[in-house]
């Protein structure tokens, strides 16, 4: 009886580097970013004392930095995703557009309020630029408890930026359990300075 000797095959494992990201990737990320955000990144270097990820609220005044820091972790959460080729989905965006996504799938049927919810609840990096700028409407605030309670309850990293600290904005929602999820969810960083 002869030996059958049977290939091996070896699956190559494609090397991802920091130079390709820097080289070629991150621009495919940062241009799903807003023009004005893209040229702030081209003129400001990255801050040496920007936090590793994980879930943070950044708050302050208006021009201290906090969307850039926020910006700066989503990038690093899509570099991240690159260099170890993972699925992951990561997103940014100011809270007025998740609201206003929403509004646009009434008017669609391949879309629906749902969907917009269960996309960003299940992101496995979020940021949410701009909480606490939205009226408290009770639709407004059911949506914001669904989405913050989802990614409190599964330990998702969210990043959130507002110019209101967490007490101004429990006071403005009349309501702390929002608030309180995002206070045990997140380190807490009030920005002063640029």
């Amino acid at each position: 009886m002869e030996n059958l000797i049977l290939p091996i095959k070896y699956k190559t494992k494609i090397m991802r580097t920091e130079a390709q990201w820097n080289e070629k990737v991150k621009l495919q990320y940062l241009q799903n970013l807003s023009p004005r955000i893209q040229k702030d990144l081209q003129t400001i270097s990255t801050p040496n004392d920007l936090p590793e990820l994980g879930s943070y609220f950044i708050y302050g005044k208006i021009r201290t930095g906090k969307t850039l820091w926020a910006t700066w972790l989503y990038l690093e959460a899509c570099k991240q995703k690159y260099l170890n080729a993972t699925s992951d989905k990561i997103a940014f965006l100011k809270t007025s557009e998740f609201f206003n996504a929403i509004k646009k799938s009434y008017d669609n049927p391949e879309s629906s309020e749902q969907k917009i919810l269960d996309q960003y609840s299940e992101a496995s990096f979020l940021v949410l630029d701009d909480f606490g700028s939205e009226r408290p409407t009770d639709w407004v605030l059911s949506l914001l408890y669904l989405l913050v309670d989802r990614r409190y309850e599964n330990l998702l990293p969210t990043v959130f930026t507002s110019n209101h600290s967490l007490e101004q904005i429990a006071v403005k929602f009349g309501d702390d359990r929002i608030t309180s999820r995002i206070k045990r969810m997140c380190k807490i960083i009030h920005k002063t300075k640029f």
